[in-house]
């Protein structure tokens, strides 16, 4: 179907652009010749342009011809008790006009009714969730005599595996009931080991130091453990020991008292013809592994009428536990006001305090009792607040027109470092080393792209088809994560505001090390540096340094050099007047024990 021009500034038709925008995804759905069975063929299309719509009715088009014999996986992320799982095969069935798809959910598999729903139909819709399950719980019939497989949004199967001091202490309780002398002798192991592994973590703090337990030395507990799991005994303790037996299979990370692995039952299924549709085709996980091809798409959109406000302040979740203010500074700051619909974007323990900020803000003295909806009627402005992780997939504010995000979508250092372990272990590429916390190049790629995925995707619930101007408030210190959405936004106007929260107590500069205070920029420019002194340099002028770091300031540069003096010094590296004097290396980068201080914004 051809689309109308329109002609209006911020959208550009997919017609008049690209005379078939979407045509290699066709090609790739319909044409045997273009199937892979031994890669992911990953489409990046932009968000909001409906690739997922545009997919749908291709595969039901497909099924107009009666005699095509092809079967179609169709895999999505949410279900929301079926209701979306059987729009989906509603709409593939309207466009083939005829029925050919069904869905079926968990609720189906657990009745035992999977393996005749999921034989039967040509097209099947189900989750992620079920998915992931196929190489695990060996569900075959979802993919029996199967041809395509279509994931909508990229699949993640590396499901994180802990094993921390409390397991251990655990797991000795549920011991004096289970009498076994291995298990006996496997706890004291772990006592010794940890024990050792602390006194090398006071050697090389902020590490997470790789090892296997998964060697000949150990076999007789990975043993004893499935012996155990056999026993009604250990009917309170089976996830727990599901747990250690996976810590036997694998190799694992160590950090903090806590030993980190995943879950080996799941693993990627192909078949003929696999394709990802994914508008986060930049998400450096794709690099991770030989399994994935991106085929990337030209953008479409121009944002030029649109504006991206951001705040350089650290909205880390330690960070928001020690702003007292912040959010209350955050309503003041963005005005609500005039605005078609504002969404505001938090995590999900923040959210009820968000909420409740803002209804305090805008209620009247005398009335104590209003909610958010009561707020949004006053300010005749729609207004909600979500969080990351419950964002992608849905449309509901695709009419808004600001979005205001206010919580840095981090996850725990330790979910980047088994990511990295997961990828390159399914492509048998087992070439692991310790991981300094961030100051792991491709740890830090994951990390940083991961955000910027998070970021992209709440930024692209609002104005879903870029017809109208709209605004990005945005409260994060991570800067490369916010130049690579910055790249997903061409044309976009881009504004550095000034951010005055001071998100420390008055006591923690003094508390605190200097090194346990360095932000993610003062590590960039301590790298700079050791590389001019790795490269023999005598010296070297402020201004040159300052080009190299992207700093257009020199007051603020000159700032930055004073205050990390002390920790420059520590290197070799002495702070003069407008240049830096570079003597023989020191010591190795100085990072904190307590590691989730160490990229805290420094306010000065």
């Amino acid at each position: 179907m051809r689309h109308r021009a329109n002609k209006r500034k911020g959208k550009m038709t997919l017609i008049s652009k690209h005379e078939n925008y979407f045509g290699e995804l066709r090609e790739q759905i319909m044409n045997p010749e273009k199937w892979d069975s031994e890669h992911f063929i990953a489409f990046d299309y932009e968000a909001g342009l409906g690739k997922t719509r545009q997919a749908l009715r291709m595969i039901g088009e497909m099924f107009r011809n009666t005699d095509c014999r092809h079967r179609v996986l169709w895999v999505q992320l949410f279900s929301d008790k079926r209701r979306l799982l059987d729009a989906t095969a509603d709409e593939i069935n309207k466009h083939a006009r005829r029925n050919v798809a069904m869905a079926i959910d968990g609720e189906d598999t657990k009745r035992g009714r999977s393996k005749k729903t999921a034989i039967e139909p040509q097209v099947l819709v189900i989750t992620h969730r079920m998915y992931a399950e196929i190489k695990k719980s060996r569900h075959d019939e979802l993919i029996q005599n199967r041809d395509i497989l279509i994931m909508d949004e990229f699949p993640n199967l590396m499901r994180e595996i802990r094993i921390s001091t409390q397991d251990l202490s655990q797991l000795y309780r549920y011991s004096v009931y289970l009498e076994s002398d291995i298990l006996d002798e496997m706890l004291i192991m772990f006592r010794d080991k940890l024990r050792e592994l602390r006194r090398e973590e006071l050697i090389n703090p902020g590490t997470f130091q790789w090892g296997t337990f998964a060697s000949a030395d150990y076999k007789k507990y990975k043993t004893e453990i499935t012996k155990l799991l056999k026993s009604k005994k250990t009917k309170d303790c089976r996830e727990l020991l599901e747990r250690f037996q996976q810590l036997f299979r694998n190799d694992c990370y160590y950090s903090h008292n806590v030993f980190y692995t995943y879950d080996i039952r799941y693993d990627y299924v192909l078949l003929k013809n696999n394709i990802i549709l994914d508008a986060n085709g930049f998400d450096y996980r794709y690099q991770l592994s030989k399994r994935f091809i991106v085929k990337h798409q030209p953008k479409v959109y121009d944002y030029s009428t649109s504006i991206l406000h951001h705040y350089e302040v650290n909205t880390g979740k330690t960070a928001l536990k020690k702003s007292d203010g912040f959010f209350d500074q955050v309503i003041d700051t963005v005005e609500l006001q005039g605005r078609k619909g504002v969404l505001f974007v938090t995590d999900m323990e923040h959210k009820s305090k968000l909420e409740q900020t803002i209804v305090k803000h805008y209620s009247d003295e005398d009335n104590q009792n209003e909610t958010l909806a009561d707020i949004s009627r006053k300010l005749r402005v729609d207004i909600s607040v979500e969080y990351h992780g419950n964002l992608l997939g849905k449309n509901d504010w695709r009419t808004f027109d600001t979005c205001v995000i206010v919580k840095t979508p981090n996850f725990d250092y330790a979910t980047y470092v088994l990511t990295s372990y997961f990828f390159h272990a399914i492509d048998q590429e087992y070439s692991f080393q310790d991981i300094p916390k961030f100051r792991h190049e491709p740890t830090d790629n994951i990390r940083n792209y991961w955000i910027a995925g998070e970021l992209y995707q709440a930024i692209k619930r609002i104005s879903r088809d870029n017809t109208q101007p709209s605004e990005i408030h945005l409260f994060c210190s991570n800067e490369v994560a916010v130049g690579i959405v910055r790249n997903q936004l061409p044309g976009i106007k881009y504004v550095k505001e000034h951010w005055g929260v001071n998100t420390r107590s008055k006591h923690d500069n003094t508390e605190k090390p200097k090194e346990q205070r360095l932000n993610e920029r003062d590590w960039e420019l301590i790298t700079i540096l050791r590389g001019y002194q790795k490269e023999g340099n005598a010296e070297i002028k402020f201004i040159d340094v300052r080009s190299k770091f992207g700093e257009k300031d020199g007051a603020n540069f000159k700032r930055r050099a004073v205050r990390l003096a002390p920790v420059l010094g520590a290197y070799g590296i002495i702070v003069g007047n407008g240049v830096f004097t570079l003597r023989v290396p020191g010591i190795e980068e100085p990072v904190s024990e307590q590691n989730g201080a160490v990229k805290e914004l420094v306010v000065v």
